[in-house]
């Protein structure tokens, strides 16, 4: 079975607008004394692995760990706010609990872009392990972004380590990406790109099939599974197996007035709930990428490289400096850049 799978002035008009939308929604209270209902919003399709393994499964564990007690209203696919709003609404509590990329706010959750490093974990597990230990309430980045910022993170994992994937031209090396332009997220993506001569494009995911069709774009970073949820499988017709281009962290947060109105035994389902959501889905994710990349070669035409040894040391030479490069970035501007990757490098072991 196949899992089914983003200036300024724009993002505070959204923001501004989902708030007024938001005042005549429904209360997150339900009438019932005994039960919590909370608006869960996000930018993700209902049919995203991300959502199925992750999203998903949470709300229901909470459900499950509450007896009941606490439901949700679910908001999917950027139906009260784009990736780059959903900090905003979370920490204004126009929606009860929200989950988006640090890319997608980069000026607020700089330090966790760390997740999307290339070359820093080399399957899921170990990647998600290491961003919800540094993200979840009492870690390392709870303390430096996410409390500062007046939430709480709740769950948190990173994707698998990400390919380079094109429409018409394979890429062994990354020489083979010279010219080419990438469908990116921002931040390190970009950086990855433009280190090898690519040219970083940034586009939301609603794009990516249009951008790829018309040309906008010759590729993106992705992983196999995510593939089907985009409907790329029959623009996309290269990949690479095992380049570990970066990838992507998802954090999932509740904002302090609505954290701080939950009973205790809720808040630590929630926690509890967020403690088992990483495992589950990077357990569905590393046991289905491989198989997904096989049936895209043969029902769909993809040719799918398999780097060798000697060709995946000359990825990591090459995509290596992009992690010394994104710290040192930071600690000029007075941040722990440093501190933060050594911490990730630890926890990711």
């Amino acid at each position: 079975m196949r899992p089914m799978s983003f200036r300024r002035h724009g993002a505070v008009c959204c923001v501004i607008g989902a708030l007024g939308w938001l005042a005549f929604a429904a209360p997150s209270q339900a009438a019932g004394p005994s039960t919590i209902t909370l608006r869960f919003a996000d930018s993700i399709p209902k049919t995203h692995p991300i959502s199925v393994y992750g999203s998903k499964f949470w709300m229901d564990m909470v459900t499950k760990l509450t007896n009941g007690r606490v439901k949700f209203q679910w908001y999917p696919a950027g139906q009260l706010g784009k990736g780059r709003d959903l900090l905003a609404l979370t920490a204004s509590g126009a929606v009860d609990i929200g989950s988006t990329g640090p890319s997608y706010t980069p000026d607020k959750l700089p330090l966790s872009a760390v997740a999307e490093l290339p070359e820093m974990f080399n399957n899921t597990c170990s990647g998600s392990k290491a961003f919800w230990t540094l993200v979840k309430p009492g870690g390392m980045l709870d303390k430096l972004e996410y409390a500062p910022n007046g939430v709480h993170v709740v769950f948190a994992f990173t994707n698998p380590p990400y390919e380079v994937q094109t429409v018409r031209h394979k890429v062994v090396l990354p020489t083979d990406m010279k010219g080419l332009k990438f469908k990116t997220l921002g931040g390190a993506s970009d950086d990855a790109a433009l280190l090898v001569g690519g040219v970083p494009v940034q586009m939301t995911v609603a794009d990516l099939f249009l951008g790829l069709k018309r040309g906008t774009v010759d590729g993106r970073f992705g992983a196999f599974n995510s593939v089907y949820a985009n409907s790329t499988q029959d623009v996309l017709q290269y990949s690479t197996v095992g380049a570990d281009i970066g990838g992507f962290g998802l954090v999932a947060m509740i904002g302090n007035q609505r954290w701080n109105s939950l009973p205790p035994d809720v808040r630590a389902a929630m926690i509890k709930a967020g403690d088992a959501t990483w495992e589950n889905f990077c357990k569905a994710e590393d046991s289905q990428n491989a198989s997904i990349g096989k049936d895209l070669a043969q029902h769909h035409h993809w040719t799918n490289t398999v780097l060798t040894s000697q060709e995946k040391a000359i990825w990591r030479k090459t995509m290596s400096p992009v992690q010394v490069q994104w710290a040192q970035q930071l600690d000029k501007r007075g941040l722990p850049g440093s501190k933060v990757l050594a911490a990730f490098r630890a926890a990711a072991k």
